[in-house]
């Protein structure tokens, strides 16, 4: 797709990732049970997480937008080399649009490279054209690291990256050091790069962010089983099961579970396999790092980054982090 000032860039040598069904083969089979978080993301499970954004127990997305509303000119002030944004994981690009009207309003023109596996930055970035007549956009429909060296062969210019939300705390502690390090190999010394980080707070404010009253979480998780059953013909009984978040201080990370309430049986069709649950066995989910800020610094350390500004609330409960590479 080309326009005048929106290109499109779909890249085909992105590598194979496992099918659902083996996935859930994979996680279901192994000693200690578990199902990627990435499959909460059917449409019902887009619109539940929409929903947990909304309750008043889960405070990172109104915090970050928040700090974006904010200080988003305090950003753009410190990048005032910079004309050139990308974006990791860009979405719907909703968040973005403090920075970019931020950054708009003392340049001539902006150039804007969303980055997703998603097709849904093709829809974004034409509203996004409409909206900024300034703007100029490279949407690339890919991977992270693919994508990141797409643009960085063809634009040398000073760049601010940024991958907002608190998506890094979802990684393992090994995936965090390798994605940091990948972007480390793709940022000049004018670069910089801006994530989101969600800080260790009480257990309480933690835990009920993950299990809010009003049950929306615990559908959002238990949505997981649904999908497993609509699409790879399996019996889960969803009332046999419960969700569980716990905050492991020790490895600082909210974890979710499915627990299942009695001994039982589950036949899925689509991976030919019987599963059996004991009564309190769990199947893990999803984690959610929370971090302090030694925890940025020797994460940047260890990636060859310094760990510069950081823009945060009142109650210190979100960052987002500036790094600048070494």
């Amino acid at each position: 797709m080309n326009t005048e000032r929106l290109t499109i860039y779909h890249l085909d040598n992105l590598p194979r990732s496992n099918s659902f069904a083996e996935d859930v083969k994979a996680g279901l089979t192994s000693q200690n049970k578990f199902l990627h978080p990435k499959y909460f993301y059917d449409n019902h499970g887009s619109e539940l997480f929409e929903k947990i954004c909304e309750t008043e127990e889960y405070y990172p997305t109104r915090t970050e937008l928040g700090i974006l509303k904010k200080l988003s000119g305090t950003i753009s002030e410190r990048n005032r080399d910079k004309n050139l944004i990308v974006e990791l994981g860009s979405g719907s690009s909703y968040k973005t649009n403090f920075i970019l009207s931020s950054f708009l309003e003392d340049r001539q023109r902006l150039n804007y490279v969303p980055i997703d596996v998603s097709d849904i930055l093709i829809e974004s970035s034409e509203k996004l054209i409409e909206k900024y007549p300034k703007l100029f956009i490279t949407g690339i429909i890919s991977f992270y690291q693919e994508g990141m060296e797409f643009i960085v062969s063809r634009d040398s210019s000073p760049k601010l990256v940024l991958f907002l939300g608190s998506s890094i705390g979802n990684f393992t502690e090994e995936e965090q050091i390798e994605f940091m390090k990948m972007l480390k190999g793709n940022l000049s010394k004018d670069d910089r790069l801006l994530i989101g980080f969600d800080m260790v707070k009480s257990r309480e404010v933690l835990e009920a962010a993950y299990d809010d009253s009003s049950g929306v979480t615990a559908e959002f998780n238990l949505n997981i089983l649904r999908r497993i059953n609509n699409e790879l013909d399996a019996d889960f009984d969803l009332n046999m099961f419960r969700h569980i978040a716990l905050f492991n201080e020790e490895k600082s990370r909210i974890e979710m579970h499915l627990e299942a309430k009695v001994d039982t049986s589950v036949k899925i069709a689509g991976i030919d396999e019987v599963i059996h649950f004991n009564e309190g066995e769990r199947i893990h989910t999803e984690n959610s790092y929370k971090f302090t800020n030694k925890m940025i610094d020797n994460l940047a350390k260890v990636s060859g980054m310094e760990f510069s500004d950081c823009y945060t609330d009142d109650q210190n409960y979100f960052s987002l982090c500036a790094f600048r590479p070494l």
